[in-house]
């Protein structure tokens, strides 16, 4: 297939350009700030601002992509919460924008890929209600998660009249080499190899009580890729590891894997009022249909993860 992706800059659109590319599909990328998307898909990428109307129907209009990936939109979670409106913006008129342009050209059929988020399932009302299934009830407790819910909502509601395919994922928190270190993880890996050099005393962090399902970005774009390939009009699927990790347990498996004893010091700011005490998942429907299973070990993420910031410090510090 032809394959646009938006969004093709940030951390899952590298890893989602390789695995398509892998495949054999033909690869198209939109970008706000397209960087090195410039040269490594020559003719085939594209400056594009989707809060710009009329942007993204011109790309569309010209490279006729037979699917749409939609990674574009904001994505930070804590951060929400100081620009709502921005983020509705981003995450639900914007994804308007461009599922109505590709509905709008001269392909028959094309597909719509739509990435939500696990975080519309909110918190879990008892321990007994997880894992969360494409059949458990929405209940978004964030803007982030309140505009990626309400995206599928109109999304839902416009393939009633316009002929595009929607197929839609709710993934998990996947993590993996090249994430910026404005989220959890890396941040942590980051503070640990600083931490291992001398370069910082102690890890400093929010609740580390949290416990989430995590899973490799590596094998979250394979999910993407078999559902582009294989999914059917309106489905729906939550991909999830089905394990969920404390935020303390891995911390401690950072210095672990670092080989420094552990040292921690809460930072007040860090610290939200509305993090849920567990979100696990189930993919039971998407490996029944299509056959995905996660396949890379939690260990080896977090190894990768270490051993970039790692790198990173050490070009810093010379």
């Amino acid at each position: 297939m032809r394959i646009l992706i938006t969004g093709a800059g940030g951390f899952v659109g590298s890893h989602l350009i390789n695995d398509l590319e892998r495949a054999g599909h033909e690869v198209g990328a939109v970008d706000r700030i397209p960087g090195t998307l410039e040269q490594r898909l020559p003719g085939r990428s594209w400056r594009g601002d989707l809060a710009v109307p009329g942007s993204i129907a011109a790309i569309v209009s010209t490279w006729r992509p037979d699917a749409v990936a939609h990674l574009a939109g904001w994505a930070h979670v804590g951060q929400s919460w100081q620009q709502p409106a921005e983020v509705f913006e981003a995450n639900v008129v914007a994804t308007i924008r461009v599922y109505t342009a590709l509905a709008a050209s001269s392909v028959a059929r094309p597909r719509f890929l739509y990435i939500s988020s696990a975080d519309v399932y909110g918190s879990a009302p008892a321990p007994e209600d997880l894992p969360f299934t494409e059949a458990s009830v929405a209940r978004p407790e964030s803007p982030y998660a309140a505009s990626k819910f309400s995206a599928e909502i109109a999304l839902a509601a416009l393939r009633r009249e316009f002929p595009a395919e929607l197929l839609i994922v709710r993934p998990f928190n996947h993590i993996g080499p090249g994430q910026s270190p404005r989220f959890a993880i890396p941040s942590f890996a980051r503070q640990v190899a600083e931490i291992a050099t001398g370069q910082r005393k102690a890890l400093r962090h929010g609740n580390l009580n949290p416990r989430r399902d995590f899973l490799d970005v590596r094998d979250v774009v394979r999910a993407y890729r078999l559902i582009l390939e294989g999914g059917r009009d309106g489905d729906l699927y939550t991909i999830s590891s089905g394990v969920s990790h404390s935020m303390r347990e891995i911390v401690e498996k950072l210095f672990e894997l670092a080989g420094i004893p552990p040292s921690l010091e809460l930072d007040p700011t860090l610290v939200r009022g509305t993090d849920a005490p567990e979100m696990r998942g189930s993919s039971a429907l998407l490996t029944k249909r299509l056959g995905w299973t996660p396949e890379i070990p939690f260990d080896t993420t977090l190894r990768d993860i270490l051993e970039e910031a790692r790198a990173e410090v050490r070009q810093g510090h010379a």
